[in-house]
């Protein structure tokens, strides 16, 4: 048997979390010297009015100690775990598990990169539940994850920049003056670092981009999606009635983000994560 861990950031539908027992670590939202548990104690809602008034909110890695606490009370109950998590490109949640689980005797513990963020992390963490949940063991649910990971692709609409520029994850974006020039752009995490894939001129036409992104991905074959929101629930099931009807779907999911990836993105988020097999 075999313990399955990730971070909030995959964004994972909680009857996903639910189903397989997976254990979720929340990022850590800082708001003057309070301490919120992101996807426990605030909605993406509040954090949205947060925006609003102008306060200073910051996110961070959970701290070492909270993976500890997670893996050791798995220990007692598992043959191994897997623990699998958001891009070290963009934050330390993997070094923090990475060091708790060095921490952890008597059972072995594999610290994944997924390279990547919301639900195409999210992907990951499913597919590792369903083998684990079938039997397999940890070299063969790892493998797999590692032989996944590289079909992953994901990528957003942002409705402004400016949230993600003043977060400091992508303070180039300032430069292109999106916002100034009402481009939209869609945006990507490549070699861990956010890059922007194209700008478009209108909201219907990156929605439109972004399935042309997906064709062009999948073709034919049967795809795994995840279409990702903050804000915007409306355009994300026009989206995915749009997925829908273009493509071969294995499984789909609405993925709301929680209040820690809302705050970086600000509202108006709209986005893909897929992989075909």
């Amino acid at each position: 048997m075999l313990g399955i861990v990730t971070d909030s950031i995959a964004c994972l539908p909680g009857e996903l979390v639910e189903r397989y027992g997976i254990r979720v670590v929340p990022v850590r939202i800082v708001r003057g010297d309070r301490i919120y548990r992101d996807g426990i104690d605030v909605t993406p809602e509040e954090a949205f009015a947060w925006l609003d008034t102008g306060e200073i909110v910051t996110t961070s890695q959970p701290a070492v100690g909270e993976f500890l606490e997670v893996y050791r009370d798995l220990a007692a109950r598992v043959d191994g775990i897997v623990s699998i998590h958001v891009s070290s490109g963009v934050t330390g949640v993997y070094q923090a598990a990475s060091a708790a689980a060095s921490m952890v005797s008597g059972v072995p513990i594999v610290v994944i990169d997924s390279r990547v963020a919301t639900m195409a992390e999210g992907f990951l963490v499913l597919e590792a539940a369903r083998l684990a949940e079938q039997g397999s063991d940890l070299a063969a649910v790892v493998q797999r994850v590692e032989a996944l990971r590289p079909r992953l692709r994901f990528f957003a609409v942002l409705e402004t920049v400016t949230y993600l520029v003043r977060s400091g994850r992508a303070p180039w974006l300032a430069q292109l003056a999106v916002d100034v020039l009402q481009f939209k752009p869609i945006l990507t995490l490549q070699d861990g670092k956010i890059v922007s894939l194209e700008r478009v001129r209108t909201r219907p036409r990156a929605i439109e981009a972004m399935l042309r992104r997906m064709e062009r991905d999948v073709d034919d074959r049967p795809v795994h999606v995840a279409v990702l929101e903050a804000g915007a629930r409306t355009e994300a099931e026009y989206l995915a009635q749009e997925v829908a009807s273009r493509f071969r779907v294995v499984e789909q999911y609405i993925a709301p983000f929680t209040a820690a990836m809302a705050l970086n993105t600000g509202p108006g988020l709209l986005g893909l994560a897929y992989y075909a097999e």
